[in-house]
């Protein structure tokens, strides 16, 4: 009898212990809560240790790098194929336009965008986001917008991230990956005015 209860006991508690891993493996999980979660070690050190130089770790701890904003924390791919990661846009303030190729509004306003690109090279990321078409309709649209860095969202992932749900939209972020203003169909007058803000 005792041989038959650990018999079945053994392969219940693997099979108890497997769906434990299922569970946490396909979870998901908010972003910040996974990077809070995998921090290093020391973070997770008893509280009565303070044999440290603690300005020595605080110095250590602002010097560290910083996470990346969850909005930012995504992955594209330009329209010239090149991988692109949100979060290299991470420091700076950043325009994002939504267009698609077969709009006249978005159309009417690459001369906007690239003015704004060229007034604030180096200090703003101005970066457009077609959708709503097919890979080569984005490509050629891109093609006529002068010193903008363009990806390609032919499934609007991008769009539903940002919540867009018109084009032509603009969402602009500050250094921290922020959202500070949002402007629908047509609604670009400030544009300019709430750049200048990020920068001070």
């Amino acid at each position: 009898m005792r041989k038959l209860v650990l018999a079945t006991a053994v392969p219940l508690a693997l099979l108890l212990g497997a769906c434990g891993q299922d569970v946490i493996a396909s979870g998901v999980e908010d972003p910040a809560t996974a990077r809070s979660s995998s921090e290093s070690p020391s973070a997770s050190a008893s509280p009565s240790d303070t044999s440290g130089d603690t300005s020595a770790a605080a110095k250590k701890s602002k010097s560290s790098p910083q996470a990346t904003p969850a909005l930012l924390d995504f992955s594209s791919t330009t329209v010239e194929g090149a991988d692109f990661d949100g979060a290299s846009l991470a420091g700076k303030p950043t325009v994002l336009w939504f267009w698609a190729p077969w709009c006249p509004t978005c159309r009417g306003q690459i001369p906007q965008v690239e003015q704004l690109a060229a007034d604030f090279d180096g200090e703003v990321n101005v970066i457009g986001i077609g959708a709503l078409d097919s890979a080569e309709a984005i490509s050629d649209f891109a093609g006529d917008v002068d010193g903008v860095t363009h990806l390609e969202d032919v499934e609007g992932e991008l769009w539903k991230r940002f919540a867009v749900t018109e084009q032509s939209s603009f969402v602009v972020l500050d250094a921290d990956g922020t959202v500070t203003f949002e402007a629908g169909y047509g609604g670009t007058g400030d544009l300019d005015a709430e750049v200048r803000g990020l920068l001070g």
